[in-house]
């Protein structure tokens, strides 16, 4: 195992050190005593107090050195067997060896700090990577679902196309629906979208939709009073929400210089409840009788909520989107 590894990693206990400690030093010492070599004293205490830093920290080590000072002293350091010093070659021995023994011991413990440090970093760092490899791949089945639904839509439009005139409204619809899902994609970027965000999300969303088919004269007013969602069901609101605009645009406000439109959710009860309601025309006979394709929309996106879906007339004029599901799906970040 690397050094950088070893020195970055847990180290013994007080007493474990200490353990430790003395047992380099009982080894330094008996190699040293064996050896008898003159003129170098220190020479295997150097290793003891290496081994015991980084192993045990500083405290152990310290204990080594000191403990070496005074064997190599009164051992082998003439006059042997005494603790009388040759002046100036013996105390300048000893004092050298406490000092690169001590510099020693605190190189260690600076090595060892940076190293825990480069630890946590490179932690951090596989931390940052991880999310980013889930946002991505949150992103690309984001993609394939919104992918998906423009399939399924397209498909529905297709089934419904009897002349070239209904092939060019139906061709018009699906880029403007193209621009409603890219739209909701650059608002929704952000997969821990909820909450307040979300609020702020749905306004700048349609905003966004209200200005592609120019339309400033519209007043928008939003509220979110309900529990943070999760990124899938965030998007299913907010395709809803974009559908449910388009929707007012090209029917309620027809031909109308100016008009609301209101945007709520709220938790009521065990459910929340989206609605998204305009002050316009109001619903006519025939499209109660007959849903239009927008209709059909968002009730497939109600329905892949867990919830169902509604559009009814407003007693003082326009018509208002309701779609309630389960509190649950706050909850509904895995594909759907």
């Amino acid at each position: 195992m690397p050094l950088i590894t070893k020195l970055a990693g847990p180290r013994r206990g007080l007493a474990g050190g200490l353990a430790l400690g003395a047992a380099a030093f009982g080894a330094a010492f008996g190699l040293r005593w064996l050896l008898g070599i003159e003129g170098v004293p220190f020479a295997t205490f150097f290793l003891a107090i290496f081994v015991t830093a980084v192993f045990a920290g500083w405290r152990p080590a310290a204990a080594v050195l000191a403990a070496s000072a005074v064997a190599a002293w009164y051992f082998f350091l003439p006059p042997y067997h005494s603790f009388e010093l040759a002046w100036p070659q013996g105390a300048i021995a000893l004092g050298l060896f406490v000092l690169v023994a001590g510099g020693q011991i605190g190189l260690i413990e600076i090595l060892h700090a940076a190293a825990a440090q480069l630890v946590t970093a490179r932690q951090d760092i596989e931390k940052l990577l991880a999310h980013e490899r889930h946002l991505y791949h949150e992103l690309q089945h984001r993609v394939a679902n919104s992918i998906q639904s423009l399939a399924s839509i397209l498909s529905i439009q297709s089934a419904r196309i009897t002349d070239m005139a209904d092939a060019e409204a139906a061709l018009a619809e699906a880029v403007q629906r193209l621009h409603g899902v890219a739209t909701v994609h650059r608002r929704l970027h952000d997969p821990e979208l909820g909450g307040e965000q979300l609020a702020e999300a749905l306004d700048a969303l349609t905003l966004d939709l209200l200005r592609s088919v120019g339309r400033d004269d519209i007043a928008v007013q939003v509220l979110v009073q309900a529990p943070p969602l999760g990124h899938n069901p965030a998007t299913l609101v907010a395709m809803i929400v974009a559908e449910a605009v388009m929707n007012s645009v090209k029917h309620g406000f027809a031909g109308r210089p100016a008009g609301r439109l209101a945007i709520a959710l709220r938790h009521l009860g065990g459910e929340l409840c989206l609605t998204v309601r305009d002050d316009g025309h109001g619903l006519s006979g025939a499209t109660q009788d007959r849903p239009r394709l927008g209709t059909t929309i968002m009730d497939g996106f109600a329905q892949r909520l867990g919830g169902s879906f509604r559009l009814e007339n407003v007693p003082d004029g326009g018509a208002c989107v309701i779609v309630n599901f389960p509190s649950s799906a706050t909850r509904m970040d895995g594909p759907r």
